[in-house]
């Protein structure tokens, strides 16, 4: 492939023209780039969820995507450069010619992204994998190419990576959401993607974050290589002088004759021994290469004023000037307060909407006056409740002293031993809280004789009046 071959129009450029490019060249080839990329994209992409899927992990097949994007460009690259030269292939030459562009530096390039984030991977990509080079070689013509573009790589991908997290994945993430079952995702807010669900952490990424994310790669990806690739095309156009190659073949072509007639005067004319005396070849290039107009490079940026051709005014401005760096500095003051206050009012949000580290202060318990419609004040009840149900019972009073029984029980557990019932609590969870076996066959008489009508006999009471004091010694 040679400079003269290509279908591109060289010139200088400054690196966003540059990038530009890129992006037109991808326009004018987007079927045969796009073709091809979907076909090698797809079934990574579905291997990668199915294998998500058996894990029952989303964000495995995100993160497998993300790791094989290399993979994915490598086609891209492939089918732009050789459409830059004019060896456009179809989709079945390009996958039948796997080999030729997959494993091009493809291993070193994954294994540096399980350790360092390449910011300028599309620009660095090319040299790869159309120059072949390794090792030290590899790293100093990647250095080369770097001086004075690698940084705009690097704000290409930030910017790609803007796109393709904050608006196609989130894009293709709420049109996924339209599939899934509203409560699937039911509690999800924007606070979530920064300190995810406190009570299930697996729950930050779903599966419609799983197949939006790929979604946005396999979109956006051809656009960030060809836009590298354009870079790629500038810089060496640069060092190589690739343009100026193009332009004098094209006045070769042109005037074949004319220089071939040239080149015949000036070798006749060398051949005289007058010439070789009077002129040193060396010495002549040696001045012409002195001149400024070679070998030399100076980029300079600089603040100029718009008015620099102006005639002074006779008029004095100065208190306007005065007067318009006052408000510039009220402005600014203000634009920073009010930047202080944002900043002041996002944090005060994002803490109120953090979870708390633990429970608010419970307030001390108060025992309830009355439970299941009992009186539990202690004063109410007699000195001995267990004798007093006795004498109840022995004298055919069987429910008057399974109610007392109750009611001092009751009064026992809550003033006395501190059981923190209340009157939301039903009989049975009362039960479960006391724990004392005595106070469940109490309660279970109680239950027969005052819901179901069965008054339980005098022994059976005089029995449950003797446990009383056992109970609650």
């Amino acid at each position: 492939m040679q400079p003269a071959d290509l279908a591109i129009t060289l010139r200088r450029r400054s690196p966003w023209e540059s990038m530009d490019l890129g992006l037109t060249m991808l326009q004018r080839w987007g079927r045969q780039v796009y073709l091809p990329h979907l076909m090698i994209a797809l079934p990574i992409t579905g291997a990668a969820l199915a294998l998500a899927w058996w894990l029952e992990r989303p964000w495995v097949a995100l993160a497998l995507v993300w790791w094989l994007k290399p993979v994915f460009d490598r086609v891209v690259l492939h089918v732009l450069s050789r459409a830059v030269f004019g060896e456009l292939k179809d989709t079945r030459t390009v996958l039948a010619a796997w080999k030729e562009w997959l494993f091009a530096g493809l291993v070193p390039s994954l294994l540096l992204r399980l350790v360092w984030f390449d910011l300028n991977r599309s620009f660095v990509l090319p040299a790869r994998q159309l120059e072949g080079q390794r090792g030290r070689a590899g790293r100093e013509r990647r250095s080369v190419l770097g001086r004075r573009t690698g940084s705009y790589a690097v704000w290409l991908t930030l910017v790609c990576f803007a796109l393709e997290v904050l608006v196609l994945w989130t894009s293709f993430g709420l049109i996924t959401e339209l599939f899934v079952p509203a409560k699937a995702d039911e509690g999800k807010s924007l606070l979530h993607l920064f300190v995810g669900d406190v009570d299930n952490p697996g729950t930050l990424l779903g599966w419609d974050d799983a197949f939006a994310y790929p979604a946005a790669v396999m979109l956006l990806e051809p656009f960030y290589v060809a836009a590298g690739f354009g870079l790629y095309l500038s810089r060496r156009t640069q060092l190589e002088g690739w343009d100026i190659e193009v332009a004098l073949r094209r006045i070769a072509q042109r005037h074949v004759v004319a220089l071939l007639v040239a080149v015949v005067a000036i070798l006749s004319f060398a051949a005289t021994p007058g010439y070789a005396q009077e002129k040193d070849a060396k010495t002549e290039i040696r001045s012409v290469l002195e001149d400024k107009q070679f070998g030399y490079y100076k980029d300079v940026k600089r603040w100029e004023r718009r008015d620099r051709d102006k005639k002074p005014s006779d008029i004095d401005t100065t208190w306007l000037q005065a007067l318009g760096y006052a408000l510039a500095k009220i402005g600014e003051l203000l634009l920073w307060v009010g930047a202080g206050a944002a900043v002041a009012y996002a944090i005060w949000w994002i803490v109120r909407k953090l979870p708390s580290r633990g429970p608010p202060p419970r307030e001390p318990y108060q025992p309830p006056a009355a439970l299941f419609g009992m009186d539990l004040a202690p004063e109410k009840l007699p000195p001995d409740v267990a004798a007093a149900a006795a004498a109840l019972a022995r004298e055919g009073q069987l429910r008057d002293a399974l109610g007392l029984l109750y009611r001092g029980a009751l009064s026992e557990l809550v003033h006395k031993r501190g059981l923190e019932l209340l009157p939301s609590h039903t009989e049975g969870e009362a039960v479960k809280l006391a724990g004392l076996p005595y106070f469940s066959a109490l309660v279970d008489a109680w239950q027969r004789c005052a819901y179901a009508r069965r008054i339980p006999l005098a022994a059976e009471v005089e029995n449950l009046a003797a446990g009383y004091g056992r109970a609650f010694a």
